[in-house]
């Protein structure tokens, strides 16, 4: 999934291991990768180089976009957590009673699934469709104020009820669209600066050939777990949430040519991760 990361990402991942002074001598502690670090160094160098509007001006607005959009969107997974186990929550206290109050049970399955007809799938979806998501949900409680009615007779945190948290988890979505929007926008400028598409690609594809041999070198270390943990954590996270976001597409900094870019310039799942290409 280390394919699907944007130059942004990128920096940024690197960029601790190469900047920061206590990972850059946790990295250098650690024996099976402490070689590695020129490379590292001229990696991050590459993507910098080749990063639009390195100066500080977009880029580094997209970077905050970025972020943003990370904290916006945790919150709205929780809220949307909240929302289906709170409903889940009140009809296992119905079922408890004594005797049980099967009809209300029954309207918060009919509510549950309305409102998440496929579960908490749709926490793995791009931003986009999140927001698409509680726009449809918005949508539901104007037509169905049947929904609106039990949300509001569940009680949520404090004088709360899960209508309040629901609205909570609407406004997130709402603002995860506008943040999409302004990074779209940011990312179209940035694309209309000419740069040299053979640099950008053989950027990124030394990239990924370091980064993977360095994963690939600490699945094989001995160091300590917590120390490997903080080298490695951040990238197979962001790859991971890379992957789901932009699923069936390519990079959005990727070149043209990187469709037709030769098995060899793509990372591995080998161990080893295409140490013998470097140069």
């Amino acid at each position: 999934m280390l394919k699907h990361l944007n130059l942004d990402e990128m920096v940024a991942l690197l960029s601790p291991w190469v900047e920061d002074p206590k990972q850059r001598k946790l990295f250098l502690s650690i024996p099976e990768v402490a070689a590695l670090h020129p490379r590292v160094v001229e990696a991050h160098e590459g993507v910098l180089a080749v990063q639009p509007s390195r100066g500080g001006g977009a880029s580094a607005k997209v970077r905050a976009l970025i972020d943003q959009s990370t904290e916006v969107d945790r919150c709205h997974d929780h809220l949307a957590r909240a929302v289906s186990y709170g409903i889940d929550t009140h009809r296992e206290l119905c079922l408890a009673e004594e005797p049980a109050d099967a009809a209300r049970a029954a309207q918060c399955d009919g509510v549950q699934k309305k409102l998440f007809p496929s579960g908490l799938s749709i926490l793995n979806a791009s931003p986009l469709a999140e927001a698409g998501n509680t726009h449809r949900i918005a949508r539901l409680l104007e037509d169905e104020p049947e929904i609106t009615d039990v949300l509001r007779s569940i009680p949520a945190r404090g004088k709360a009820s899960l209508l309040d948290v629901v609205k909570r988890w609407l406004a997130k979505g709402r603002e995860l669209q506008a943040l999409e929007r302004a990074r779209t926008e940011l990312e179209a400028t940035q694309a209309t600066t000419p740069t040299t598409k053979t640099t950008i690609q053989a950027a990124r594809s030394q990239w990924f050939k370091i980064v993977s041999l360095v994963l690939s070198n600490l699945e094989m270390s001995r160091a300590p777990a917590r120390d490997i943990e903080i080298i490695r954590g951040p990238v197979l996270r962001a790859s991971d949430r890379a992957g789901k976001r932009y699923a069936s597409s390519k990079p959005e900094e990727a070149p043209p040519e990187d469709e037709a870019e030769s098995p060899a310039t793509e990372p591995s799942g080998d161990d080893g991760g295409g140490a013998d290409e470097l140069p």
